[in-house]
């Protein structure tokens, strides 16, 4: 008879992530002030998380600048956030590198993925 052999994952450090799927927690800040970096009410609201939807799993809209998202991490980026917001915020011309969306108006998204989860 095989015998069966127990191995416990490696211990987490207090304070720190751990991941055991590749699903992640995406903050997305959308700051300027100029006008277009804000769900301004639930249509806009509405909007962004339409535009989310299809590829991430859970949706938080915190309030009008700043939203929390669930995704998988090995196949969604933090520039694909920032595009996917940008491209329903604005209309005319905007500028993505790496995780900031820069808007027509100067305002910006901006996509982190937090390294603690503690005071979100």
């Amino acid at each position: 008879m095989a015998g069966i052999t127990k191995v416990n994952p490696t211990a987490v450090a207090l304070g720190t992530i751990q991941r055991n799927n590749s699903q992640t927690v995406y903050k997305v800040v959308l700051a300027g002030g100029n006008g277009l970096g804000t769900m301004t009410d639930a249509a806009g609201a509405v909007k962004v998380t339409n535009a989310l939807g299809s590829f991430c799993g859970t949706i938080q809209a915190v309030d009008a600048t700043n939203l929390l998202v669930v995704a998988d991490r090995h196949a969604v980026s933090i520039g694909a956030v920032a595009t996917a917001i940008a491209q329903v915020l604005d209309t005319s011309t905007f500028t993505v590198s790496g995780g900031v969306a820069t808007l027509s108006d100067s305002d910006t998204v901006t996509v982190t993925e937090p390294t603690s989860l503690a005071g979100m």
